[in-house]
């Protein structure tokens, strides 16, 4: 999600997993925990009593198909709460398995402390919405790259879209290589040799994990 966002010219906010965790008067009411790689935290029918912030590390939501083979819904980083649709939707169970895809920590709020912090402070509020909001583009982002055939457009289609709804000129990519891989529906190899190669072309350049000297107008044209 980056420090700070904005959805208007140059108004910035603070993230609400900052807002939050920085609220004084309700952190003695936070339980922090660490999971192991491959730990389950939540299993699919668990009642929702908190929300959960990661600290650290990458969360995974997975279901089992009739076939046994696991289906990825999503990934929490960073700095990204849950299950937040699931409860604001009116869900009062997990419909997902959640497990830690490396080593993680996690902030868990009672669902009544956050509901009372939300009443409490209209600026976390508008943070929750705005997160919500921005979250939501991300993933139908990620829906929509699936209309595209090639890795190459694939790829075009999901820098330029995360252009348009992130801050600057430079683009992150997510933690694991691997994620992103799993969200376009690629093999990691597969999309590993294509970045190379785009980045060859000069579409853009990719520095540790992030992307920057954009050429847009390029990367348009593939779509």
């Amino acid at each position: 999600m980056g420090d700070y966002f904005s959805i208007r010219g140059n108004e910035y906010h603070v993230p609400f997993a900052d807002r939050c965790l920085d609220n004084k008067a309700y952190r003695s009411y936070f339980i922090h925990k660490t999971y192991q790689s491959a730990a389950c935290i939540q299993q699919q029918g668990t009642p929702i009593e908190h929300f959960g912030i990661v600290t650290k590390g990458i969360l995974k939501a997975v279901n089992d198909t009739v076939n046994g083979m696991e289906l990825c819904h999503t990934y929490f980083q960073v700095k990204d709460i849950f299950p937040e649709f699931l409860y604001f939707s009116g869900r009062q169970h997990y419909t997902y398995d959640l497990y830690a895809v490396k080593k993680s920590e996690v902030v868990w709020v009672p669902v009544n402390v956050m509901e009372e912090m939300l009443a409490a402070d209209p600026q976390l509020m508008y943070s929750l919405i705005l997160y919500i909001s921005h979250r939501g583009l991300k993933n139908q982002l990620f829906l929509n790259c699936l209309n595209y055939h090639t890795i190459r457009e694939r790829i075009a289609f999901w820098i330029t879209g995360m252009h348009n709804i992130t801050i600057g000129e430079t683009i992150t990519l997510p933690s694991s290589q691997s994620i992103l891989a799993n969200m376009l529906h690629v093999s990691r190899s597969s999309l590993n040799k294509e970045l190379k190669l785009m980045e060859r072309d000069a579409f853009f350049t990719i520095t540790e994990r992030e992307i920057h000297d954009l050429d847009i107008n390029r990367l348009s044209e593939l779509l």
